[in-house]
């Protein structure tokens, strides 16, 4: 006679074997009618058994247990995981930047990096070199690649600050508009493949990359928000008139 059969009044009165299914520990025990409950001053109620303590817990207990908790640790886990860039993990996602600590600049440029089909990018003001070398970039892998820029921001006033990025545009071929029917048009956000979207105070230039306080938000694989965008972005571009080179 096992321990647990020593202890435990059920094993005892019926005086049978505890199944090997369930190792040393005994079935849940419910104590009969004519027993006294003097009789069962440590019994608890969980395990069947007598001063055991967890040595008589039955196994299957445990495997339950584990079963129950694995799947939603993992579930857990992956909620907020985000995704490996080059991924093809498709849920919605939130990324953030700054300047001038560079984040803000490095999160747009990897963005503009990570587009495989369509970039619309509207601007109010555009100088940076480094966000148009990545725009040429993505022009020459095959992505679609539209810039819409402010009219007096970028040619009207002192256009030599703009005038190399949107000329670098223009002869890779990239297709560039700008508008001119708002008292400013202020927009600064890409939409990409349809999908994803990058927006915030950042303006393309070197000032707001190097020296202005400014935050970048880029909200992936949300197609709702990316179609809220790229609507209008498009109503925009029919307002606005084809950029040729400038001299």
């Amino acid at each position: 006679m096992t321990r647990c059969q020593r202890r435990c009044p059920r094993c005892v009165q019926s005086k049978q074997p505890v199944p090997a299914s369930l190792g040393t520990g005994c079935l849940l025990y419910a104590p009969p009618a004519h027993l006294s409950p003097s009789l069962l001053p440590e019994l608890h109620p969980m395990t069947a058994c007598c001063k055991l303590r967890l040595r008589c817990i039955p196994w299957f207990f445990i495997a339950l247990l584990l079963a129950a908790t694995g799947p939603a640790q993992a579930d857990d886990r992956a909620r907020f995981q985000e995704p490996r860039p080059g991924s093809q993990d498709l849920r919605a996602t939130v990324s953030a930047g700054f300047s001038p600590d560079g984040s803000a600049e490095r999160l747009v440029l990897s963005t503009i990096a990570g587009a495989r089909h369509s970039i619309q990018l509207a601007a109010y003001s555009f100088t940076a070199s480094a966000v148009a070398k990545a725009l040429i970039a993505a022009h020459k892998r095959g992505v679609n690649v539209r810039v819409l820029l402010d009219w007096k921001t970028n040619f009207e006033d002192d256009r030599r600050y703009a005038r190399h990025a949107v000329n670098a545009l223009l002869l890779a071929g990239v297709a560039v508009r700008s508008i001119d029917v708002y008292p400013i048009f202020h927009d600064k956000f890409m939409v990409i493949d349809g999908r994803s979207v990058q927006t915030g105070s950042y303006n393309y230039s070197v000032s707001a990359a190097r020296y202005n306080a400014e935050n970048v938000l880029v909200v992936r694989n949300d197609p709702a928000v990316a179609e809220a965008y790229a609507h209008h972005w498009e109503t925009n571009w029919q307002l606005g008139r084809v950029v040729k080179p400038s001299p």
